[in-house]
């Protein structure tokens, strides 16, 4: 039996990610004992994810969120790295897991000064420039100096797919990572359901996740949907939307186009279902978002709807399907006049092809790695 522990700080219930990681690592725990370390959000839509093993332990130390004040958020950085700290001074866990370079310091600390043998493993939901870095919080950009020790030191580095990899490689040159992984962001085989042939109109199209005005095509969008006067309907479910982003939404007074509260995870597939087409709508404003091919890709594909992408979302092409169903189509959401709704819901003469993207398969190496 070993100590095993997971840091994540930023709140689990925000990153269906790592709670898809904890849920599958649950069946492979074996006699070890997992001490999970993140923070309480903000949020009140959102239930706290709990584990269903009890060899699980979820350690929640201060809060991290909008509408947090300057002297609460010093004190929950404090709270949360000198708690994780005290833990692994006391504990001596034998493998670390952390995501993000926000969750570093605490790992860096116990390899330098307490256990040169601790086995690091490392994940990044995100991909961050050296301009991002040195633009950002002076705490992460602090961090990412020391974390740069650990890279050649770690027994597992990785990142959602290969150009965020190439990307990252090239950025922290001339240090050599020894083994690193490409983990996408997949959901769980239980999610799946066959794709429809047939859509009828109104076509009905959902888009889950955070929403802006600035950084999103919120608005090209909404207005397509207006101006297809009622052959298509737009839900939104979010729980972290934009004043502007949902007074524009609001503002349309149509039936059309329906804000929802966001909801817990494991709802989402029962949610999901009841639409034709999935829509993605980031921008690409930063090269996190240009390389990326976001979990709710997946999530719309599993169950059972074509998904519409931005033609500047480079990292999501390899996933472009036209020829079978569910389809997976880019689209220019800057010049939505030009886009055929009618030949993007068609199936006639297409086959369907079972999506094969499942967290079970695409964790099953680190939880090899890292549980046995």
């Amino acid at each position: 039996m070993g100590n095993l522990t997971i840091i994540h700080f930023s709140p689990l219930e925000l990153y269906p990610p790592v709670q898809n990681f904890i849920r599958t690592m649950e069946k492979n725990t074996g006699e070890n004992k997992i001490t999970v370390f993140t923070t309480t959000g903000t949020f009140k839509e959102l239930d706290l994810f709990v584990p269903f093993n009890t060899a699980i332990r979820i350690v929640r130390l201060g809060k991290s969120g909008q509408g947090i004040n300057s002297f609460s958020r010093l004190h929950s950085y404090m709270l949360f790295y000198f708690g994780c700290i005290s833990h692994l001074a006391i504990r001596r866990p034998k493998k670390i897991l952390y995501y993000e370079t926000i969750s570093s310091f605490p790992a860096w600390f116990y390899r330098r000064f307490f256990n040169r043998t601790v086995e690091l493993f490392i994940h990044y939901h995100e991909y961050t420039s050296p301009a991002e870095y040195q633009s950002g919080m002076k705490l992460t950009k602090l961090f990412h100096r020391l974390e740069k020790w650990l890279y050649p030191r770690a027994k597992w580095v990785s990142h959602t797919n290969n150009y965020r990899m190439e990307l990252f490689e090239t950025d922290i040159y001339p240090i050599k990572i020894t083994n690193k992984q490409v983990v996408p962001n997949y959901p769980p085989h239980a999610w799946f359901k066959r794709a429809k042939v047939h859509v009828e109109e109104p076509v009905k199209v959902v888009y889950t996740g955070s929403l802006s005005m600035d950084t999103m095509y919120t608005k090209e969008f909404a207005n397509w949907v207006l101006a297809q006067n009622g052959q298509v309907t737009w839900h939104v479910y979010a729980y972290n939307i934009t004043p502007d982003a949902k007074a524009f939404l609001e503002s349309a007074g149509t039936n059309n186009i329906v804000l929802k509260e966001g909801v817990n995870y494991g709802e989402l597939p029962c949610i999901l279902q009841q639409y034709d087409a999935g829509v993605v709508l980031y921008k690409g404003h930063i090269s996190n978002y240009v390389y990326n091919a976001p979990n709710k890709v997946f999530e719309y594909c599993v169950c059972g709807l074509d998904v519409w992408f931005p033609f500047v979302m480079k990292g999501t092409f390899p996933y472009k399907t036209v020829n079978s169903y569910p389809k997976v189509i880019p689209v220019d959401f800057s010049n939505l006049k030009g886009f055929n709704m009618q030949d993007a819901v068609n199936k006639d003469r297409l086959q369907f092809i079972e999506p094969h993207y499942f967290c079970e398969e695409a964790f099953e190496c680190l939880i090899a790695d890292f549980c046995k």
